[in-house]
């Protein structure tokens, strides 16, 4: 089968290769995956660029690529299941957690200390065939999950988890940073019927990406505010003026500091902020600790990853609910062989959610 793999630790396209490699077999308790659809996220291209923020998961040489769906193609002896089924459509959810240590056993497998994630620390899903473990196949409706939206449910589960908690509608919602998480926690927002949302970005090309997608959903409720370094202060004091003192829910997406910050900034007294953006640094100085956090009363909500397997199921109920992010695919592949375009093309930030159908999306591709 072909396969995208980093090779070794040079950077960009000189460590990455679309090659052909054996097919690999389930063992026990293992499912085997056709993967008719995968998508690259913001950590492939760590991965890509052998980031230092990845260099102590992933060992060369190594198929990278965890979003994915496809189809069920052969289970392992004692899958400990018995709903799986060869070729019924599926996606896994790709973070292997142990089981055993206390977040496990206390319902919070999804910070599992022993984590191994597939496409890291074992061979992932840019490639024709993907193992998984039989616990963490999902099934699929595929009147429900379009194939293109299958490809990257990885992405929208972390979308989901960041409003997990929280009842949209009727709220107002600020997310900083419309990169494509960002544009699905819109889109769920929008879809859960919230009073307001204000996307804030510092991107020209993100702004104009958010005008589109409020033009074509009429939606009246969305504010599309550009900020940075000159106009931060004029989009807070909008914000806590429209809303009589902030919004309930902010979203922060980017991990940016200014806009952690912007953030904490706009959320009213005894609002929530949610943070899943990673910053490029490891230290981020808060400027107005005590104003902005400490006398607000805050609640801040650290996302990773997606709840095991509840954000799973929140996530197909809003699909099966007519959640459309359909819009978000703005490059798709036949095969893999067009890799490195695509990846340039998502680095470079001209693409939103780019997806490769490693047998064609109608299965008319040798992978």
């Amino acid at each position: 089968m072909r396969a995208v793999v980093k090779i070794d630790e040079r950077e960009g396209r000189a460590g990455t290769e679309v090659r052909e490699v054996a097919v690999p077999e389930p063992g026990e308790g293992e499912v085997r995956m056709k993967v008719r659809a995968t998508a690259i996220c913001g950590s492939d291209r760590h991965i890509y660029h052998w980031d230092p923020t990845v260099r102590d998961m992933v060992v060369p040489p190594r198929i990278y690529g965890h979003e994915f769906c496809g189809e069920i193609d052969a289970v392992g002896r004692a899958p400990g299941r018995d709903d799986l089924r060869e070729g019924a459509f599926a996606s896994a959810e790709m973070h292997v957690t142990c089981g055993v240590c206390r977040q496990c056993r206390t319902g919070q497998g999804h910070v599992c200390r022993n984590t191994r994630i597939i496409g890291f620390h074992s061979d992932g899903a840019f490639a024709g065939y993907v193992i998984v473990p039989a616990r963490n196949v999902v099934p699929l409706d595929p009147a429900v999950v379009p194939l293109e939206v299958g490809a990257f449910l990885d992405a929208l589960g972390n979308a989901v988890h960041t409003v997990q908690d929280h009842e949209l509608a009727g709220m107002t919602v600020a997310i900083t940073g419309y990169g494509p998480i960002g544009a699905m926690a819109a889109a769920i927002a929008q879809h859960e019927r919230a009073a307001r949302i204000y996307v804030i970005d510092v991107s020209d090309r993100a702004i104009a990406r958010a005008e589109k997608w409020r033009e074509i959903k009429r939606a009246d409720n969305v504010v599309v505010l550009r900020t940075g370094a000159e106009a931060a202060a004029a989009v807070e004091e909008r914000i806590l003026d429209e809303t009589e003192g902030g919004v309930d829910l902010v979203l922060e997406m980017s991990g940016a500091e200014s806009a952690v910050n912007q953030a904490l900034g706009i959320a009213r007294m005894g609002g929530a902020v949610s943070l899943l953006g990673i910053p490029t640094r490891e230290a981020v100085t808060i400027h107005h600790f005590a104003r902005d956090l400490i006398f607000k009363g805050l609640s801040l909500h650290a996302i990773i990853g997606r709840r095991i397997f509840s954000t799973w199921d929140r996530m197909l109920e809003l699909l099966a609910d007519g959640l459309d992010v359909r819009p978000l695919v703005s490059h798709e592949y036949e095969g893999l062989g067009k890799f490195i375009e695509g990846m340039e093309a998502f680095d470079a930030h001209e693409a939103m959610k780019v997806v490769f159908y490693p047998h064609g999306k109608n299965g008319n591709v040798e992978a």
